[in-house]
């Protein structure tokens, strides 16, 4: 588990303010089990962390050492100068706390140069680990394929030379083009989405 500094977390503190309003169970009442997904506590350089898995993302909350089951509580946002980026983010945590699982991310779209991204890196570590470019063409493209596109000097074979070429171009330096911190005079062709 990645260790968080305490600026990107939702505090969530003990209300040290007594009155017969706040001594009642409510929605306003600390409950570990109304949070939505998967938890774990953690003690680390934040302080005590809870982490919960709700779908495909990860929610994190700095708990004060003072907030008790079925105990009133207010969540705080520590003020620094990204915290308007923040917001949204500690707006779902505070809803998870509340036991409103958060809504699912939309899908991204899968784009051809993803494709041939993936691909490339999935033949480099297939040949790295000795395998034929035969074997990595069936674990690529299925065996079937390969029964029918397989030859000396065919499509399929050239296509994964191509692939392994590109991913050694990778190694080589060209993940700094895709990180986009060197730029190419030359854009890749294939940004189009997949249907």
């Amino acid at each position: 588990m990645w260790d968080c500094s305490a600026d990107e977390l939702l505090h969530v503190r003990a209300v040290r303010a007594r009155s017969a309003a706040s001594d009642r169970a409510g929605p306003d009442a600390f409950d570990l089990w109304r949070m939505p997904g998967r938890k774990r506590l953690a003690f680390g350089a934040a302080g005590l962390t809870l982490t919960a898995e709700v779908a495909a993302r990860r929610l994190q909350l700095a708990l004060a050492d003072d907030v008790a089951d079925g105990a009133p509580y207010v969540c705080t946002v520590p003020l620094s100068p990204d915290l308007r980026g923040q917001l949204d983010v500690f707006q779902v945590q505070a809803e998870a706390l509340a036991g409103h699982a958060p809504s699912a991310e939309p899908a991204r779209a899968v784009t051809r140069s993803a494709l041939l991204h993936l691909r490339a890196l999935q033949a480099l570590d297939a040949a790295q680990a000795g395998a034929s470019h035969r074997e990595i063409a069936q674990t690529l493209f299925g065996l079937e394929v390969v029964v029918l596109r397989w030859h000396e000097d065919g499509e399929l074979r050239a296509q994964i030379r191509h692939l392994l070429r590109r991913a050694r171009a990778y190694m080589g330096g060209g993940y700094l083009a895709l990180a986009g911190v060197r730029r190419t005079e030359a854009r890749p062709p294939g940004d189009e989405t997949l249907r």
